[in-house]
């Protein structure tokens, strides 16, 4: 049972949401450098996805383990555990990438995406019953934070660039953050969030499992793809595409951020007044659009940013609102563990893919895919409850 009870449930939201703020610091100004990473490590764009390819498989068993663990034992002792040492392995993951070693980054990334995995369930989880507990949408919001966190990281990035730092130098001032993050909010997260409910022997067993998490599964799975694909290519996709300057591409990233926090500040008053299936129809579109006027901008850079915008504004909401639908019946570890594998299997066949088609067509002709996958989204959002 949770300590519910004796829980300050205002001090409980704001350590949720700065766990969020600082989850994404680090991460998003080493994603900025990409095409430092790329150079340092002397591979290809399709070698590069193969590289990043390890950080999914990582996550997805990350995903594939911590329900079963919060559902043992809570969120906030796995939250403890995972939080920091998934900051170390990012630090050694930039060593990796200043030794010039892309084996040794792949196999960190495995270990970092196992371990940003058994953060992010539980962050969830968490998010999802202060929902239960609130009665208000409240994940766009701590999503929100989230992306203020890479919008601060993907900032120092272009500056970082701007400077020509190298990758330690960019990430560890973040990093150093990150670290500390869990040790000052520790006290205020509730001891047994997550634990499955335990039944008579003589009663029914509660049935997590039902078909309509698949479409929830299919949504999240497209917005993500378009989502991380922002992540691992949209500043080589400025920088090859439109001939950018390494800071110009980190601006473009930035302003992608931008439109993520604006529509994920403002989300929860979006979807308590059109409803979350068509919060989530009416974003994909933007987001289609935005991508496709990336695609078709490569002679105006401001037009590209705008449309890096708009296309953070279309992802902005998929996430958080598929985990949020998700969490609504019982056993929501089990749920939400579901849905969001669904997410970092986009993270696993994504950069593999994207990079291949890359290599194949071009930077800016591989977006399309992201495109098709955010329509994918749009149809899937039909069977989230309008509530």
């Amino acid at each position: 049972m949770s300590n519910l009870e004796t829980t300050n449930v205002k001090a409980w939201h704001r350590s949720i949401v700065l766990l969020f703020i600082f989850m994404g610091l680090p991460w998003a100004a080493l994603l900025t450098r990409m095409p430092l990473v790329k150079s340092e490590l002397g591979v290809t764009a399709s070698q590069l996805g193969l590289i990043l390819i390890a950080g999914g498989i990582g996550s997805l068993v990350g995903l594939n383990i911590i329900g079963l663990l919060v559902a043992a034992r809570g969120t906030k002792v796995w939250i403890r555990l995972f939080f920091p040492l998934s900051t170390v392995l990012l630090l050694i993951g930039g060593l990796a990438i200043e030794a010039h070693l892309p084996l040794g980054y792949a196999i960190v990334g495995f270990f970092l995406g196992f371990s940003f995995g058994c953060v992010d369930v539980p962050v969830n989880i968490d998010g999802t019953e202060l929902e239960k507990i609130t009665g208000r949408n409240l994940m766009p919001r701590l999503h929100a934070g989230y992306s203020f966190g890479t919008l601060i990281g993907s900032g120092w990035g272009a500056l970082a660039a701007s400077w020509h730092l190298g990758i330690m130098q960019t990430i560890l001032p973040l990093a150093i953050l990150q670290l500390i993050a869990p040790f000052l909010v520790a006290k205020y997260l509730p001891v047994g969030i997550g634990i499955e409910t335990k039944h008579h022997e003589d009663a029914k067993p509660a049935h997590w499992f039902a078909p309509v998490l698949v479409l929830f599964g299919l949504g999240i799975l497209g917005i993500t793809l378009a989502e991380g694909g922002a992540g691992d290519w949209m500043t080589l996709g400025f920088k090859e595409g439109y001939g950018a300057t390494e800071a110009q591409a980190g601006i473009g990233f930035s302003i992608f951020f931008v439109g993520m926090v604006i529509v994920r500040f403002f989300g929860g008053n979006i979807a308590d007044r059109l409803g979350k299936g068509r919060t989530l129809q009416l974003l994909a579109g933007i987001g289609v659009l935005g991508i496709l006027l990336v695609i078709f901008s490569s002679t105006n850079l401001v037009l590209g940013w705008v449309g890096a915008g708009l296309w953070g504004a279309g992802v902005a909401l998929g996430f958080p609102l598929f985990i949020s639908a998700a969490g609504e019946g019982e056993n929501s570890a089990r749920r939400v563990s579901f849905v969001a594998s669904w997410g970092y299997g986009a993270f696993l066949a994504g950069p593999p893919i994207l990079g291949l088609v890359a290599d194949a067509i071009g930077m800016l002709n591989m977006f399309y895919v992201m495109a098709g996958f955010m329509v994918v989204a749009l149809f899937a959002s039909a069977a989230v409850r309008n509530k």
